[in-house]
């Protein structure tokens, strides 16, 4: 791995973790606790957690050049869409099922693609 892919790679993962401190540090008390709240929900990482840990470890795959990388969380962004559309359900039937075939029909049009 060479200079050029370490830095992105630290940029990839440093800036979001920064800015989320950052962010942190200025909300009040009460949004604090919120987000402390939400951290320890299980049903977050289905959700929220899945999508940006599968984007960054997608895009992290494809900067190392470690394709089991890549297809990881590819994986698990796939999930969190696919959670993200049950999670809707009860806004809209719609949107839900129109979210979760958009996230099977993408899952299966990578990995016939990566095969």
């Amino acid at each position: 791995m060479d200079a050029v892919q370490i830095v992105f790679l630290v940029l990839l993962w440093g800036v979001p973790i920064f800015r989320f401190i950052q962010i942190y540090r200025k909300l009040n008390e009460e949004e604090k606790a919120e987000i402390k709240a939400s951290l320890k929900s299980p049903l977050y990482y289905l959700d929220d957690g899945f999508r940006y840990i599968g984007f960054l470890l997608m895009f992290s795959g494809m900067i190392a050049l470690i394709p089991v990388i890549q297809h990881i969380g590819v994986s698990i962004l796939f999930i969190g869409w696919f959670y993200g559309g049950l999670d809707l359900l009860d806004k809209s039937v719609k949107q839900s099922v129109a979210v979760m075939s958009i996230a099977v029909i993408a899952a299966g049009a990578y990995f016939l693609i990566w095969r």
